[in-house]
Order: C-alpha cells, then structure tokens, then sequence
C-alpha cells in the first residue's frame, strides 16, 4: 500500500522520533512513504482566523501535490490531519472558492481537482492495513502492558465529515491497544482537549488541563499513555514536571506515540522507536520481556 506522507512541522522537529519511528514501522506494515517534498505547515488555527483563503490555500496546495501523484494521503498528527480534512471539504463546498485558491496555486504549475483522500496512520490501521492482517505481524505481543489512550479533540469529529466509524466514539486505540497484547486503561480525559493551542498564551491552562488527565490514568492503572498526536505528546511529556509541581504528585507517565506502540509489539528495537528521545524517561519500557 502507497500513501503520499504528511509527516507535520512537529514531528520533524520538536518531536522528530516520531518521524523516525514511523519510517521504521511502515515496511513492517508493507506501506510505502511517499513523502511529499517542500510540503509546509497546515498552518495554525490563528491562520484560518486571520486568512481564511491563506489558509486554504497552504493545505489545498498539500493536498494538490498528493493528487498529482495519484495517492491518498497520510498524516501522522491529528491537527493536521483536521485541516487537511477541513480545507478539502470547503474547497469542494464553494466553486468560487477553490477557483481562487487553484488561481494562488497556478504559478507553482497546481491545479487541485478535490480528489484526494485524508487518512490518518489510525485509520490506515483499520481501514487499509486491517486488524486481521496486523494481527499476523505481532511477534511481541505486548502482554500485561498497561496502556491509556490520549486521543486529543483534533481526531473526534463528526462522521459525517471525517466518514470513520470511530470519530465519535473512540475505541479504535483500545481496540488496537488489545490486538497487540495490552490492557487498555479507561480513565477520565481520555479524548479531552491536551491544551496546547492553549500554551502559546497561558502554559498554565494546558498544565493544569492536562496534568489531571494524567493523574486519573496513573490512578487507574496505566503504566503509559498512547497518544495520535505529536501535539497532545509535545503537553503530555514536555510539561510533565510542571504539572507535578501543579497537583503536588508525581507522576513520572512515559507517553508513546502511537508508531512506536506498534513498533514495540513487531518486535522492533527501542534505537529503531527512539524511545531514548522522550522527556519523560521510557526505560520501564522494555520491547523484548514478556513484562513490558
């Protein structure tokens, strides 16, 4: 299976071993990685608030040097994932519309026809790959690993426009969680808002916000967060010590990006899953005991 890659500013940067970490996964999964070259930022929210057309016009351009190459395309963040989604809709809602974006499109030599389709890494496991066929990769099944899911708000939306049975109802990452060998954890916050568009403004908000997402998952038995988010895991692991400075409690909570939850249990090494990469150390963590 070939998808057009969307890896984000965030994961080839303040969260690179996500990145990396997935290009190490994907030929395990037979999915090849056409990453797509001088790809930008899908740009912030304040963007679509500001300029409205700008910021159609730099996640259609994405979208446009996808369908070129006739693939779907792929993303491994879910903010991005929410923009790409968000852009495409309008722009094949409003003729007007698209016609002035492909006009800010055409010096590069693009022209987007609406034809091309947003998946996450997620959704690539259920809806492409198959639970069926992930289920015959396993050769280190994560067994007696406690695990809570951190969706974050980006990735539950209405189906009628994402058009995935999970966006509503998240269980897709307890779901995969189990296949893999582990015990999900359900606690309170696990498809909460992380805060981190928040942070630019007031750390203290996503501290707070997100700290007591944390405590309630360690009180109810995780041993690690999981989440599909590079953004959620920038809150969950970089402000850590703060938020335990916040509850007065430690909390000491590895948090993996969803990759190399995956990778762990294909039996791949932690230098291949840079799990030495993490702010909150990942050492309890280990790929190769039946006690992970």
């Amino acid at each position: 299976m070939k998808f057009a890659y969307y890896p984000g500013c965030s994961a080839k940067s303040s969260c690179a071993e996500l990145n990396e970490a997935m290009r190490n996964v994907a030929p395990k999964l037979d999915l090849q990685l056409s990453e797509i070259e001088s790809a930008t930022c899908t740009g912030a929210r304040e963007i679509r608030a500001i300029d409205p057309i700008g910021f159609l016009a730099l996640n259609v351009r994405i979208l446009a040097l996808a369908e070129r190459d006739a693939l779907p395309l792929m993303t491994i963040c879910n903010t991005c994932t929410l923009n790409l989604i968000d852009a495409n809709a309008r722009f094949l809602e409003d003729r007007d519309i698209a016609r002035e974006v492909n006009d800010r499109l055409a010096p590069e030599g693009l022209k987007y026809g609406g034809t091309t389709r947003v998946t996450h890494f997620l959704w690539v496991l259920f809806e492409d790959l198959g639970m069926e066929r992930l289920r015959t990769l396993i050769v280190n099944p994560l067994n007696g690993f406690s695990v809570a899911a951190f969706y974050g708000c980006h990735i539950t939306r209405p189906p009628g426009k994402y058009g995935f049975i999970d966006s509503r109802n998240n269980r897709s990452l307890e779901q995969l969680s189990e296949l893999l060998g582990c015990k999900p954890i359900d606690y309170s916050g696990r498809t909460e808002c992380c805060g981190f568009h928040t942070a630019a403004h007031d750390e203290r908000i996503a501290i707070k916000l997100t700290g007591q997402h944390i405590e309630s998952a360690k009180t109810n038995g995780a041993q690690a967060l999981v989440t599909p988010c590079p953004l959620c895991h920038t809150v969950l692991d970089s402000f850590q010590k703060e938020m335990e400075a916040d509850i007065g409690k430690r909390l000491d909570m590895p948090v993996l990006h969803l990759p190399q939850l995956v990778g762990l249990a294909l039996g791949m090494s932690r230098a291949q899953l840079r799990l030495d990469k993490h702010l909150v150390s990942t050492a309890s963590i280990r790929p190769h005991e039946a006690r992970i």
